[in-house]
């Protein structure tokens, strides 16, 4: 009875077994729509549908390991899954895998881009960047093949096609490598095109690892033969739907009309057998030929470059279509020359160049040109040689270049270059001319200051060399202002003022201020005054007038030898204007350079004894000045005989209702009490500390002297009794502005007043918005300064 029991259960052992479902681990990875992860996790394709019917008839459970093809190679060398799919055979795979009899899919590669991609043949991925799957076999080929064609572009690796995609369709990539598997479903969901350039034609099997699952790779072999000879097998069917998103009607294939073929086909083959082995020779040679004259024709025809050869007429026996783009022939049958592409002009020297060749039989002949063509100028790079054609006839073989972003370049770099080294010889001549500028006033202070030195100058004397000290300080304060000014005139942002002033008085200061100087070259120097002084005062921009006046006489000065200098104005009552001339008997100038010497620094030109008339920024500072007070000026000159400059202005009156712009200090008499007051003096120049201090000594009851903005915010700080504070602007350590800006967290209600000798546009707000009450720019004058302190800390009016 035990031996019946245990038989039995041995026996119910054995049937478990042999009816258990066997577990098969296919590496899965994105080949689709063949196999892929879809959106829900699960893994689907045709290859799983096929499998999932091979899983019932069989008795096998397939279960899927996702991952990258590259980790799929490597979990079937570890075991780690039983097969994989879609494997195309190389020799180092064979080492490592066994394959299936039968394919799954005969693929090819492609190279996918972006629509606008300029990509249109191999040639074209020179300097690309190309995406290609981990490992890919089509990718493998496509580097083997660049790098054999000696095309330099670069590859950038994935874990599969759909991160190929991704890349391009992110512009990361200039082109990505897939099969058409995979590429042809998927190009559209991601808006790419194949560039046409597709190779490499293989088939695909089921794997197993090498020595293992060889019952398992049996199977799937048999199955698949099956199915891959039977067009309504489940294999088929999936493979349309998941490639074309449905099944359509399937023609059945008649048996009658099968068999026919298979016997057509054998005895065709039978018949064609004997002549295929007498042709295999020449077959060879002919494949070979083809391939060279393939490889040839792709690189005439995607080389960037015009490419032809000419017979000893002249005319293109082969042209690649480089050159064909750019012939505005209609007539097909017309031969390409050059009379056909370029100008007359152009065609003649090529043709020219073209008979030289032949008759000297000449090896290479190198030529740039300027032509235009399909209506762009364009400059090209010939190279020409001669050849002798198989025939033995003679002919031109050439090249031609465009070079026209290279020449544009070099172009560029000359000017680059000429810019430059005009922009030195403006940099000398500007300092040239502001020595000039600089020493004419400067010799007017040193030369006075030396001669009060003389100890017999009488008081009036005395006087009259301070006052011309001081014009002549002014007169350089204006120049320094003017080199400034200069850059704010280009930019637009000189302001013009409407100052009321007496135009006779200016007439005569000028004539007081120049006459000396002209006197000493022995030249008469004349004025004339258009309107009776009461009659004279008008509304205009003093400065800018005194220095259009002062610039023409200087150089009339400096230009005249002999002879007289004449200066004034007249009145044109009918336009309302007012029209000033400065005239000279001096070395004149040629009219070649009248417009030239309004230009800035054109006297820098100094080999050039024709520039000698220039003024240099004088007279451009002139010309901007008349034109910013809405008027013209000109210049009408002989050669050795003399020149006059014209320059009319408009003429407004004083009236009623003209108002001045205010002056930043408000005048105040002399005589006025001032309260005795604690200044602080903050000033880093021992020069301008000593001239404060003897400016306020009387009206002040102390004055405490700091040199940097720290000590004078500590100095505020520990001695609050302070009345008044003189901050300078630019100090060392701390500026006067930040200073201002610590004191004012601490104190609101001290006087400051800022001095600064920067004097530019935006310093007086800026010293304003840091907490200062007023702005003085040097040089200060006792007057303007007394004024300031009183509006600030004067008696005020109830």
């Amino acid at each position: 009875m035990k031996k019946t029991i245990l038989l039995l259960s041995s026996l119910f052992v054995l049937l478990s077994v042999a009816s258990a479902q066997r577990v098969v681990k296919v590496g899965a990875f994105n080949f689709y729509p063949g196999i892929f992860e879809d959106s829900d996790g699960q893994v689907k394709g045709f290859f799983v549908d096929a499998l999932n019917e091979l899983s019932k008839q069989e008795n096998i459970r397939f279960e899927y390991v996702y991952g990258s093809w590259d980790e799929g190679l490597e979990r079937i060398k570890s075991g780690e899954v039983d097969v994989l799919t879609s494997v195309a055979y190389t020799v180092k795979r064979a080492t490592y895998m066994d394959y299936s009899n039968t394919a799954l899919l005969t693929v090819w590669g492609e190279l996918y881009i972006r629509p606008e991609s300029e990509i249109k043949g191999i040639l074209d991925l020179e300097g690309k960047t190309i995406a290609v799957m981990k490992s890919d076999f089509n990718g493998e080929y496509l580097r083997q093949l660049t790098e054999k064609m000696s095309i330099n572009c670069t590859y950038t690796e994935t874990t599969d096609f759909e991160e190929v995609f991704r890349l391009i369709a992110s512009h990361q990539v200039d082109a990505g490598v897939a099969n058409n598997t995979f590429g042809s479903p998927k190009s559209t969901t991601y808006g790419l095109l194949s560039s046409g350039i597709v190779f490499n034609p293989f088939d695909i099997f089921f794997t197993v690892k090498k020595g293992a699952n060889s019952e398992l790779l049996s199977t799937l072999d048999t199955y698949l033969h099956a199915w891959s000879h039977d067009r309504n097998s489940i294999y088929n069917v999936a493979r349309q739907k998941w490639s074309h998103g449905k099944v359509g009607t399937i023609e059945v294939f008649p048996d009658w009309l099968q068999n026919a073929i298979y016997l057509a086909v054998i005895v065709i083959g039978t018949l064609m057998a004997f002549i295929a082995l007498l042709r295999y020779k020449v077959s060879k040679a002919l494949e070979k030929a083809k391939n060279s004259e393939t490889l040839f024709e792709t690189f005439m025809e995607n080389t960037p470059a015009f490419v032809y050869i000419k017979d000893t007429r002249l005319n293109h026996i082969y042209s690649n279509k480089m050159v064909k783009g750019l012939s505005d022939s209609e007539d097909d049958h017309m031969p390409y020359s050059a009379r056909t592409i370029f100008e007359p002009h152009i065609a003649e020297m090529l043709e020219q160049t073209d008979r030289s060749i032949l008759r000297d039989a000449k090896e290479q002949v190198n030529i740039q040109y300027l032509c235009e063509l399909n209506g762009k100028k364009r400059w090209l790079h010939d190279y020409k040689f001669f050849i002798r054609m198989p025939d033995g006839k003679p002919a031109i073989g050439g090249i031609s270049f465009d070079i026209t972003k290279a020449k544009e370049t070099e172009l560029e770099l000359i000017k680059a270059k000429e810019m430059a080294e005009e922009s030195d010889k403006l940099k000398s001549a500007f300092l040239a001319n502001m020595s000039h500028e600089i020493r004419t006033p400067m010799n007017g202070i040193l030369g006075f200051a030396e001669l009060l030195k003389t100890t017999d100058l009488d008081s009036d004397k005395q006087q009259e060399y301070l006052r011309i000290i001081e014009k002549s300080g002014l007169r350089m304060l204006n120049i320094i202002n003017d080199i400034i000014d200069i850059s704010r005139i280009e930019s637009g942002q000189m302001p013009v003022t409407n100052d009321i002033f007496n135009l006779n008085k200016m007439l005569e200061d000028m004539y007081s201020f120049f006459r000396p100087e002209a006197e000493k070259k022995g030249l008469s120097f004349n004025i004339s005054k258009g309107l009776p002084n009461k009659q004279s005062e008008l509304v205009s921009d003093n400065d800018k007038l005194y220095a259009i006046l002062q610039n023409l006489i200087k150089n009339a000065i400096k230009y005249t030898n002999e002879g007289s200098i004449s200066f004034g104005y007249s009145l044109q009552e009918e336009e309302h204007l007012l029209a000033f001339f400065v005239s000279d008997t001096g070395i004149g100038i040629p009219p070649e350079r009248q417009e030239a010497i309004f230009e800035r620094f054109i006297q820098a030109d100094i080999e050039d004894r024709m520039a000698l008339q220039g003024a240099g920024l004088g007279l451009s500072i002139a010309k901007a000045y008349v034109e910013m007070l809405d008027g013209k000026i000109w210049v009408e000159s002989e050669e050795h005989i003399g020149t006059t400059f014209y320059f009319h202005i408009p003429f407004h009156v004083k009236t009623a209702e003209t108002k001045l712009e205010p002056d930043e200090t408000e005048v105040i008499p002399v005589n006025t009490t001032l309260p005795k007051l604690k200044v602080l003096i903050a000033e880093d120049d021992e020069t301008s500390h000593q001239y404060l201090n003897l400016t306020i000594h009387n009206l002040t009851r102390e004055i405490i002297a700091v040199y940097n903005g720290k000590e004078a915010v500590e100095c505020v700080k520990n001695r609050p009794d302070i009345d008044l504070v003189l901050m300078d602007i630019q100090m060392p350590e701390m500026n006067g502005i930040e200073a201002t800006r610590k004191i004012r967290e601490f104190n609101k209600d001290i006087v400051i007043i800022a001095q600064t000798a920067l004097a530019q546009k935006g310093d007086r707000e800026m010293a304003l918005s840091a907490g200062c009450n007023d702005y003085i720019a040097k040089p200060i004058s006792p007057k303007a300064m007394m004024s300031m302190m009183l509006k600030h800390t004067g008696p005020k009016d109830n």
